[in-house]
């Protein structure tokens, strides 16, 4: 699943999901990065000068919704100032993406298509100075039915308070994910997780960070209670031509992300046990840094220990699985449009039974064709785990073009 883009402010982080090229640059995505989860996003978006910027994708829709009121207000519609007051504290979103792709697998005939990789619709509203509500809708062809992604109600006022709640459907905050490909990183493969849950967090200054609890899919032992939580801990700093952020973030079970859930019951099940006897955490470190038109990036993810060689194993025993992405771009101009080139090199340890590969090459390069329309292309090479390991042994290679439009 792609990185799922909004968990609490949904507005933006439509915007976020598309690559860097579509108009959000490095420095813009570490400024999202001190609230280091998407409900804050939205309150710190409209609360801090930079947040012009990461906004810029999505001005068309505030821009209609203010000349429909002011229309209405011409025509003397009746009870125009509370409706006008409800309809500038709109925000609607969406993003479309079509992929055209190519894979030559590990073993197997080549294949190609062409699909509907991605389609989010997002509407948020400032009800008050505390309160925000947000949901949105996600479909993915072949993966997602069309579904709500999050729902979510802050509550939050920077200018009286940096302590912010949140509750609703969300991804928690473990991990952070960026990258200027179009393929998620590997660590999301294993760490993106959404729940619903309630997390209690603050941003002061260049600090960040939240706690937050849930009730998770996984049952131990057939426990339907809130057993779970997780926390993360962050700074950003940004200058005129140069920006950074660090970030890391523990979760109790990581058996509840969205990739490792399923697996472990289909493999729990396959041997006769219902639900998992015990809980396997998860940690996680990143950073990222911009020098002018450079940026890096760097992800790691672990479990920290292994888990039941019931649920998720590995050469016979518990696999531990964990992942790494270090990325670098280099963002300019073609024709007078933002563009970014980027290279990325991902691995993995431990992590064949959730299909992932050893390592992965990534070569890509997006640019802006048309306003807030982006034309990507991107190569990867897998190397698949050893004979020695289960795996083949082998590599593949895909090729995938990705036109997406943000409004």
């Amino acid at each position: 699943m792609k990185a799922s883009v909004l968990a609490a402010s949904v507005a933006l982080a439509l915007a976020a999901q598309a690559p860097a090229a579509f108009g959000e640059t490095v420095e813009a995505r570490l400024e999202r990065l001190e609230a280091q989860n998407r409900a804050l996003e939205a309150t710190v978006r409209r609360h801090e000068a930079t947040i012009a910027e990461q906004q810029a994708a999505m001005t068309g829709a505030p821009e209609r919704l203010q000349a429909l009121e002011e229309n209405l207000e011409d025509q003397g519609a009746a009870g125009a100032s509370s409706a006008g007051d409800w309809f500038r504290n709109i925000e609607i979103a969406g993003l479309v993406e079509v992929e055209v792709g190519y894979v030559s697998p590990y073993e197997g005939d080549s294949e190609s298509d062409i699909i509907l990789a991605t389609v989010e619709l997002a509407i948020s509203s400032q009800v008050n100075d505390w309160v925000e509500v947000g949901v949105a809708f996600l479909y993915e062809e072949d993966e997602t039915d069309l579904e709500v992604d999050v729902a979510y109600i802050t509550l939050a006022n920077p200018d009286v308070s940096p302590v912010f709640l949140t509750a609703g459907q969300i991804y928690v905050p473990f991990g952070a994910y960026e990258t200027n490909l179009v393929s998620d990183p590997l660590t999301l493969e294993i760490g993106e997780t959404r729940e619903t849950a309630a997390q209690l967090g603050f941003v002061h200054e260049e600090f960040f960070g939240s706690v937050y609890v849930f009730n998770g899919d996984n049952k131990i032992d057939g426990e339907n209670e809130i057993g779970s939580w997780g926390a993360n801990l962050g700074l950003a700093h940004e200058e005129e031509d140069r920006a950074w952020a660090f970030g890391a973030g523990y979760i109790s079970d990581l058996g509840d992300s969205d990739s490792l859930h399923d697996l472990i019951y289909d493999n729990l099940a396959a041997v006769g046990i219902d639900d998992p006897s015990e809980r396997t955490g998860g940690w996680t470190i990143h950073a990222m840094g911009a020098l002018g038109p450079v940026s890096l990036i760097g992800e790691y993810l672990s479990a920290t220990e292994e888990f039941d060689a019931d649920a998720l194993s590995f050469n016979g025993k518990g696999a531990k699985p964990s992942a790494w992405n270090i990325e670098a771009g280099y963002g300019f101009e073609v024709m007078g449009r933002e563009s970014v080139a980027a290279v990325a090199y991902q691995g993995t340890r431990e992590a064949l039974g959730i299909e992932l590969p050893k390592e992965r090459w990534l070569v890509g390069w997006s640019v802006e064709i048309f306003d807030n329309t982006a034309l990507s292309f991107e190569w990867a090479h897998d190397s698949d785990y050893g004979q020695s390991d289960g795996g083949t042994g082998k590599s593949a290679d895909s090729f995938v073009a990705q036109l997406a439009v943000e409004f």
